[in-house]
């Protein structure tokens, strides 16, 4: 059983002269805790001053790409100031460089100031051992974050003035002593200044992070015992404070650089990987390959058996790849079904054509998944440093260019990047990029092109067609965004784009009091595999007004019998719910009766090709009679395209074509032009 000993107050009764040393010795430690108080707060209130001022002085020159300027203005701070360190991250220079770009000071235990170099493990962990973190984002002037700025601040001014302040306490008690008798001084030792000191020993043997390496000692009075517990669990409450932050720390770090889903390195540390093996490479004088993989036809797993089942691919993936690599290679998951492979030390690039190799077999292999075989394969681009490229932005460039290569040609397949395929997949991706961007911030516009009666001279309505117009280029051709948007499967958001706005521009005209008839709009065969189809045109109509009466839906024949059984299931969906349908370009395509006689379209366009050489094309002529006989005997309109001359009219007026659409009446319009088209003057008969 522990001794109890008196209370620290009961011998000091019995000690009036001793007293007076007690007081002292209490106050001073009254003292060290109002002035460590004291000056933390004012270390805080310093640096949140400093932070707020740094803040609006270096934002401006953030936004202006001035990195010299803010650097200046961060040396100078930190060498007026005791801070620890000023670090800026830039967010616009990031996106321009392809990686962070941080930049700052620190100032070293020696007290003198360095550019801090985020790889640096020295400054990383000076930096865990400042007394304090803040950190503030960097807003632009139209409230954008453009960076962040993190300012340490240094816990030395703090020692120095609590040991000045802890000094001048005991130096009051000292002088004290001295004035006391033998007997105060030896009665006060025991029972005060011995255990204190053991105290305050303790609290000066600290590690980096400022706490003591040892449990303080609880001994002496009861009052001190129960401070030195006090103490000891404080102590222990930060150590797993700061245990606990160093595990977020982590988790975080991990989520920053790490794939969820695979635990493969994502894009960030990908590219950071790359960085260095390519000064790797430069400086061992050998090459080095990256291979950027694409599943072939993988977004048919996740429609067909959801995206669990595609997850399980992909983790099965990963694991077969895994396989394969060196542990001096990194293998990444870019994001979606795309990975890639830096493989490092080639003397060759048959090294890395014979990796190729097996991660085509490796991943063509059977998957079982939810008790079913998937077969799954790839295509695969490889670009080799430094026959391809000097940066890491070349070389994955180069690598999608060749990957993209590999998928045209067939899929299931390997292609080496070749110098002749920069030109072609850097107009490819340019062209993709801005067309991305232009549906994004929404520039296309549809034109309008009527379709006419021909023997009443009325306008029975207009095909919508969608129109690019750029300040660089004026108006791109269709016929270079349309099959880009089909291969890159941007067609979807195309039409939707297209369709919204031609509903609203016929809305606005109906209200009005013009005619503009029936609205046709094209649909790419890919709307057929998306059950939400008919709710969207739904929601679209009931937003602009349109009435459903006014809609009628083109669809090709070659698209309807890539999958004639979906197609004519989704078009008889379309035809219930009150939507035209029109048969475009017939003709053109398999023309298979079968399927049309089940189609529930209400209209046939015969194709342009079959007008264009009317009436003297004797062969035209007779397909076209043709095409009008079987639209008239299955009870259809027909309407004919490209019709430019007065010759084409009347034959097709003289064949019981009723129906055109061409040059001869206009080309196609934008909104302002068929509004005025629209007006009351007689339309051209």
């Amino acid at each position: 059983m522990i001794k109890r000993l008196p209370s620290l107050y009961l011998l000091l009764v019995g000690l009036v002269l001793p007293a007076i040393l007690v007081t002292l010795a209490l106050s001073a430690s009254f003292n060290y805790h109002q002035a460590k108080s004291s000056i933390l707060m004012e270390v805080d209130r310093e640096s949140q001053n400093s932070l707020k001022s740094l803040n609006s002085t270096i934002s401006g020159l953030l936004e202006a790409y001035a990195v010299n300027e803010y650097e200046q203005i961060l040396g100078n701070e930190i060498a007026l100031t005791p801070h620890c360190a000023l670090i800026v991250e830039d967010f616009n220079l990031s996106k321009i460089l392809g990686s962070q770009y941080i930049t700052g000071y620190i100032r070293s235990s020696s007290g003198k100031i360095q550019s801090y170099e985020p790889d640096n493990p020295a400054h990383q962990e000076h930096l865990k051992s400042c007394l304090q973190r803040y950190q503030t984002s960097i807003l632009s002037n139209q409230d954008e974050a453009i960076g962040s700025l993190q300012l340490y601040s240094s816990d030395q001014p703090l020692q120095a003035e609590l040991m000045d302040t802890l000094s001048q306490s005991l130096l009051s008690a000292l002088l004290t002593c001295v004035l006391m008798a033998i007997l105060l001084m030896v009665l006060s030792r025991v029972f005060f200044i011995t255990p204190l000191d053991q105290i305050m020993a303790a609290i000066g043997d600290t590690d980096k992070t400022g706490l003591p390496n040892k449990a303080i000692p609880e001994q002496g009075p009861r009052e001190l015992r129960a401070l030195a517990r006090s103490m000891n669990s404080m102590i222990t409450s930060v150590r797993l404070s700061q245990r606990d932050l160093q595990q977020e720390k982590d988790t975080v770090n991990h989520m920053a650089h790490f794939d969820a889903l695979t635990g493969l390195a994502n894009r960030t540390l990908f590219n950071d990987r790359l960085e260095s093996g390519i000064a790797r490479a430069q400086r061992h004088q050998y090459k080095l390959a990256l291979l950027v993989i694409d599943l072939d036809h993988f977004k048919r797993v996740n429609d067909s058996l959801g995206h669990n089942a595609g997850d399980q691919v992909l983790t099965l993936i990963t694991q077969r790849l895994s396989q394969l690599i060196r542990s001096d290679d990194t293998l990444a998951r870019l994001g979606g079904d795309e990975f890639t492979i830096v493989q490092e030390g080639l003397d060759s690039t048959d090294e890395a054509c014979y990796l190729a190799q097996r991660v085509l077999h490796a991943i063509g292999q059977p998957l079982e998944v939810d008790n079913q075989l998937l077969y799954i394969n790839s295509s695969i681009g490889i670009s080799i440093y430094p026959d391809n490229g000097q940066s890491s932005a070349e070389l994955l460039m180069q690598a999608d260019a060749a990957m993209n290569l590999a998928k045209n040609e067939g899929r299931n397949d390997y292609r080496l990047f070749d110098s002749s395929l920069t030109q072609d997949a850097q107009e490819w991706l340019t062209m993709e990029a801005r067309l991305r961007k232009a549906l994004q911030q929404d520039e296309l516009e549809p034109f309008f092109q009527p379709q006419i009666n021909i023997r009443t001279g009325q306008i029975e309505g207009f095909e919508a067609l969608a129109r690019w117009i750029t300040p660089e280029e004026g108006l791109i051709s269709p016929g270079r965004f349309i099959p880009l948007a089909e291969q890159s499967g941007l067609i979807e958001a195309l039409d939707l784009q297209i369709i919204e706005k031609s509903m609203q521009h016929f809305a606005n005209w109906h209200r009005q009091g013009l005619n503009p008839g029936i609205l046709s709009v094209n649909l790419n065969a890919r709307h057929f595999q998306n059950p939400a189809l008919i709710k969207t045109l739904q929601d679209l109509m009931s937003q602009s007004g349109f009435k459903t009466e006014w809609l009628e839906v083109e669809v090709t024949e070659t698209q309807l019998m890539t999958k004639p059984e979906d197609a004519i299931q989704v078009l008889n969906q379309l035809h219930d719910s009150g939507i035209r349908i029109a048969l475009d370009d017939f003709g053109t395509g398999y023309s298979s009766l079968s399927y049309i006689k089940r189609l529930p379209i209400t209209k046939l366009k015969i194709d342009q090709s079959f007008i264009r050489d009317l009436p003297d094309d004797a062969e035209d002529a007779s397909i076209v009679r043709s095409v009008i006989a079987l639209a008239k005997h299955l009870g259809l309109e027909i309407l004919a395209e490209g019709a430019e001359t007065e010759q084409q009219i009347n034959f097709l007026l003289n064949n019981r074509c009723d129906r055109v659409q061409g040059y001869f009446y206009a080309r196609p319009m934008p909104a302002d032009a068929t509004q005025l088209y629209l007006t009351p003057e007689p339309v051209r008969a």
